[in-house]
């Protein structure tokens, strides 16, 4: 499967298991879904009013996703794009995301939101908003980077009694193919050591995961071994993986398509600082694009995001750095 046919197939099988599951959003029914976002979940279950085509009106589908979920339902919202998470944060993360603090977990509220996000072939809309999510209590966000992790991550978020965030990036979403074994559970909050290595550790999400690898690859070639870690999910963070794998390479390298001074980035540094002696105990990098909008222009885009060879350079000047020297 590709990491969309994954996430389907995750939500068509929580919606035969599970009756009170259903899918509502915008150009979901015989269209498919904004890049097949949906696709075959009409035929499946639209005869059963379970897939409920919205008007334009991002708030409105939350908001009634809400007070479902709250009544009993498992909704799940296809939102389109990450860019229109700023106009549910009231009901999302303000209110749903806050109930259960409210009452003490006696009222909960299994909803999935979905969004597609990440600078892609499709141009536009490719702000992630992980930040924004990430700063509210009770608001899960997780980003799968392959189709087992999409399919598991996201039957997980759809069981979880948590509003759950999943960010779909989109240039992964039709990439390569994988297999998939749906008895393979991923829970929430558990990071992926995607390669070993023992010289450094980089750490990403989303397409920067996939860029990483390739670096480490070409840093193989010349005889450093770093060790790429996938978070996967963003709240919550593993932290405890990163430390570990840091401590035991001796470095880390956080690569990150959001924003700077908010977001995976700044929430894993603080999660590091959280110790007694209040520092790491090995030197920290972060490699992120710079603090503006998304350029459209594709030679913008392409300079915004951390590439192939800023990782690779940035890795070798963290390893140089620590032997007290200094590269071009």
């Amino acid at each position: 499967m590709t990491m969309s046919e994954a996430i389907v197939a995750a939500v068509a099988a929580e919606m035969t298991a599970d009756e009170s599951v259903y899918l509502i959003g915008q150009d979901i029914g015989v269209f498919g879904g904004p890049m097949q976002s949906a696709k075959g979940l009409w035929d499946a279950f639209g005869a059963q009013g379970r897939i409920i085509d919205a008007p334009i009106s991002e708030a409105a589908m939350v908001g009634t996703a809400v007070g479902a979920a709250m009544a009993g339902s498992r909704p799940i919202v296809d939102l389109m794009f990450a860019e229109f998470l700023a106009l549910t944060m009231t009901p999302l993360a303000l209110e749903g995301a806050s109930v259960a603090f409210r009452t003490r977990g006696e009222v909960t509220v299994p909803l999935v939101v979905r969004a597609k996000c990440g600078v892609g072939p499709h141009r536009g809309h490719a702000e992630s908003c992980a930040g924004m999510l990430m700063s509210f209590p009770g608001l899960k966000v997780a980003m799968p980077t392959t189709p087992q992790d999409a399919y598991s991550l996201m039957r997980s978020a759809i069981r979880d009694d948590n509003p759950v965030v999943v960010l779909e990036h989109m240039s992964l979403l039709h990439g390569a193919r994988a297999e998939v074994d749906p008895t393979i559970e991923v829970r929430l909050g558990r990071a992926a050591v995607r390669r070993d290595g023992a010289d450094l550790t980089v750490v990403a999400s989303g397409l920067m995961v996939q860029r990483a690898l390739r670096a480490a690859s070409e840093l193989a070639a010349d005889g450093i071994e770093a060790e790429v870690v996938d978070l996967r999910s963003l709240a919550p963070l593993d932290v405890d993986l990163v430390r570990a794998s840091a401590e035991r390479t001796g470095a880390l390298l956080v690569v990150e398509e959001s924003w700077p001074g908010s977001g995976p980035a700044a929430a894993l540094c603080a999660g590091l600082l959280d110790t007694p002696e209040g520092r790491t105990g090995f030197p920290v990098r972060l490699l992120q694009p710079p603090a503006t909008p998304v350029p459209f222009a594709a030679s913008l885009e392409t300079a915004f995001v951390p590439s192939v060879a800023d990782i690779a350079h940035a890795a070798r000047t963290l390893r140089s750095s620590l032997r007290g020297t200094v590269t071009a």
